[in-house]
C-alpha cells in the first residue's frame, strides 16, 4: 500500500487556481492568509481565500476544501465545504 502526501493549497481573492501557494500544512497556509488579510484590513480592505488538498497542482479540484475569512477581531474564520 502507497501513502500519498498530500499538500494544502492555498488561493488568496480571485487568483487562479494554478497560481495557488503551496504548503506542506493547513496551519501554515492558514497563517499566510492571515499576515496578508491583516495587512489588508488596515486599509479596510477585505479578501477571503481558499484551501485545497491535492497531492500535487495538477490535481487540484476547483471546489475547495474550506473557505477563509477574517474574523473582526483578527483571527482566521475557517469554513468546511
Amino acid at each position: 500500500m502507497t501513502i500519498t502526501k498530500q499538500y494544502w493549497f492555498l488561493r488568496i481573492g480571485s487568483d487562479c487556481l494554478d497560481d495557488s501557494l503551496c504548503y506542506k500544512t493547513k496551519q501554515a497556509a492558514i497563517n499566510k492568509y492571515q499576515r496578508v488579510a491583516q495587512e489588508l484590513a488596515q486599509y479596510e480592505q477585505e479578501i477571503e481565500a481558499s484551501l485545497h488538498r491535492a497531492s500535487r497542482r495538477e490535481t487540484l479540484d476547483e471546489y475547495p476544501d474550506f473557505v477563509l475569512s477574517l474574523g473582526v477581531r483578527g483571527g482566521v474564520r475557517i469554513e468546511g465545504c
